[in-house]
């Protein structure tokens, strides 16, 4: 969804809770771990946040705070705990002077002593279509790793017709966020 101002934290809210109830902008069910053969763009990205108990404490509680998003990435939730199930939420960012509203479903979430994280899948109003996965996993040899898996394709027009700085955002997006998470948990 594209604006020219920035939506009212009130319009926002209406919006999330009427996008409750809406299907996913993609009919993949298999998650990141098995993504669409086709017509998707598959990605991985790691960096390694440190090592040990501390870290991977830290490392978690910034995931489930949304503090790996970048400062110019907000994301919009109703509710102010973790990531649950069936949470819609929405990143707003100001791109070539338009204000872009990017809905998501929260699909699952990954947590054990090793690896923390959840799912999100993408509704019809935002700007691409798939899944991404945010996840800290601690190593047997105890290094603390930030992931993020993600299967997409652009879904508005203007994602299409520019995609080369669509996907430049998105490469942006991911190194923005792991040098917030690696200054968290230095």
């Amino acid at each position: 969804m594209t604006c020219l101002t920035p939506p009212s934290r009130e319009h926002l809210g209406q919006l999330l809770a009427l996008w409750r109830d809406v299907r996913l902008s993609y009919a993949h069910r298999g998650g990141v771990e098995s993504p669409p053969q086709r017509g998707f763009i598959v990605d991985e990205h790691r960096v390694c946040l440190g090592r040990g108990a501390e870290t991977f404490s830290t490392a978690c509680h910034a995931l489930d705070t949304w503090r790996m998003f970048p400062a110019w990435a907000e994301v919009r939730r109703l509710r102010d705990q973790y990531q649950t199930p069936g949470d819609i939420v929405a990143m707003q960012v100001r791109i070539c002077g338009l204000w872009w509203v990017n809905p998501c479903r929260v699909l699952c979430r990954h947590d054990s002593a090793s690896m923390h994280g959840f799912v999100y899948g993408t509704l019809p109003e935002h700007a691409e279509c798939g899944e991404e996965r945010f996840a800290i996993e601690q190593q047997a040899d105890g290094s603390v790793w930030y992931v993020i898996q993600a299967f997409s394709r652009p879904r508005h027009w203007m994602a299409w017709v520019g995609f080369p700085l669509a996907r430049w955002w998105q490469c942006r997006f991911v190194r923005d966020s792991q040098s917030r998470m690696m200054k968290i948990c230095s």
